[in-house]
């Protein structure tokens, strides 16, 4: 099961990408076996750095949701193939900055995989919680 949806390049899409993929996870069951905040907080995380970091020109961003034996894999996709780097000197009076830290800390694994078209997926695997 993959479930792949298009949205706009725009931070204010980030609240749509969080419906769809609560509505997702409750219609599949899944919210009783993985933790929707968590959930929420890294997909909002990785689509917020594709729109404000990939070179996308405008391009809508792929956001795909896929159950994988016992991990739920969420991916973003976009077309710039600068892979993230986690930001490992944090000002503590900074207000940004820090969300690949929080994704790496949620997710049992997580990472960036170039595409063949030039471009990359950004992955987090969340683990069940029970």
């Amino acid at each position: 099961m993959q479930r792949v949806v298009l949205y706009p390049p725009r931070e204010e899409a980030v609240g749509l990408v969080r419906w769809h993929v609560t509505h997702f996870l409750v219609w599949r069951g899944l919210h009783q076996r993985y933790l929707l905040d968590d959930v929420l907080l890294v997909v909002s995380e990785l689509f917020a750095n594709a729109v404000r970091h990939a070179e996308h020109q405008g391009q809508p961003i792929p956001v795909a949701l896929e159950l994988r034996e016992d991990v739920l894999r969420i991916e973003v996709h976009d077309p710039d193939p600068t892979l993230p780097v986690p930001n490992l000197d944090i000002d503590l009076d900074a207000t940004s900055g820090r969300g690949l830290l929080v994704v790496a800390s949620l997710a049992k694994q997580w990472g960036a995989v170039p595409r063949p078209d030039g471009g990359k997926v950004v992955f987090a695997e969340i683990a069940p919680y029970a």
